[in-house]
């Protein structure tokens, strides 16, 4: 039998439908960051940490992170356990240069 949209379309609805037949509900969740910046001239480094009260289960269900592991992250969305760090705690370091300065700093 040939692949088509209509078998894709199959194929999803058979794996999709017996979870959630009409979609995810969106968590309520909270994130934040705090941070500074540093600028010198036309450069700004920025240092900034951010968190986030999504559990690892949610995250995945709403990512679909393709490194997801585990079992043990069930919730009322993600039935299958699998858990994602993508959402977790994080620190970030940005440096960026203002170009359109350049004119204006001799």
């Amino acid at each position: 039998m040939p692949y088509t949209a209509a078998s894709a379309q199959t194929i999803a609805a058979g794996y999709v439908g017996p979870f959630f037949p009409n979609g995810i509900k969106y968590a309520d969740y909270n994130t934040w960051n705090i941070g500074i910046g540093f600028t010198y001239k036309v450069f700004t480094l920025d240092l900034r940490y951010s968190d986030t009260n999504l559990s690892k289960g949610d995250c995945n269900a709403f990512t679909s992170a393709f490194n997801g592991s585990g079992s043990t992250n069930l919730t009322q969305i993600n039935p299958t356990g699998v858990g994602s760090n993508w959402c977790g705690a994080a620190g970030v370091a940005k440096l960026s240069a203002d170009l359109t300065a350049m004119t204006s700093l001799k």
